[in-house]
């Protein structure tokens, strides 16, 4: 490779550096909300996190902010309740065959609309929290949500850690993906 190579490759480096940098600070702007609810019909926990999602249900939970709790997502559902189980919370519902957020969203409708519930508080992760609004909204417009996110920490510099660039870089994508499949943004 000629010396012009090395210098485009180190330009595309620095730029991609900078974008990643941009990404990373505006996080928590860009892909956090939070919308609570004083009283809601059911808490909804997304799986795919079964630490802080789970003390964060059981906190709503125990200020009375629904009576029920349903679990949503395969893989760590069935720990997300015996968690829940375990925090206090009782007789925790789950549906453990969604794979996505979307998916999420359709199980979750179909399991729960029987009851009618009006309102539904979602608790998941701060760097989530924006898409899964949006796409239980979209899949399910009649029902009022609000969204609970959850930290590693207590403030947005404790709570953010190297590990979560990962999920944060996976989640812009995914919101992406899913303005270009589903046209929800």
């Amino acid at each position: 490779m000629g010396q012009g190579w090395y210098g485009a490759i180190g330009k595309l480096a620095i730029a991609a550096l900078l974008i990643g940098a941009v990404l990373i600070w505006r996080a928590e702007a860009w892909l956090h909300v939070d919308v609570p609810l004083e009283h809601a019909d059911v808490i909804v926990v997304l799986g795919g996190e079964s630490g802080q999602r789970v003390i964060g249900a059981a906190e709503l939970y125990h200020q009375g902010v629904a009576p029920k709790v349903f679990v949503t997502g395969s893989g760590d559902g069935g720990l997300i309740v015996r968690r829940l189980g375990m925090a206090g919370v009782p007789d925790a519902a789950c549906e453990s065959q969604s794979r996505s957020t979307y998916e999420n969203a359709v199980l979750t409708k179909k399991a729960l609309e029987a009851s009618h519930p009006r309102s539904v508080m979602l608790v998941t992760s701060w760097f989530h929290s924006r898409r899964a609004l949006a796409v239980f909204r979209d899949v399910w417009p009649e029902v009022t949500f609000g969204v609970h996110p959850v930290y590693a920490g207590a403030t947005f510099t404790a709570r953010f850690r190297i590990y979560e660039m990962g999920y944060i870089f996976s989640e812009y994508v995914k919101t992406l993906w899913y303005m270009v499949r589903y046209g929800i943004a």
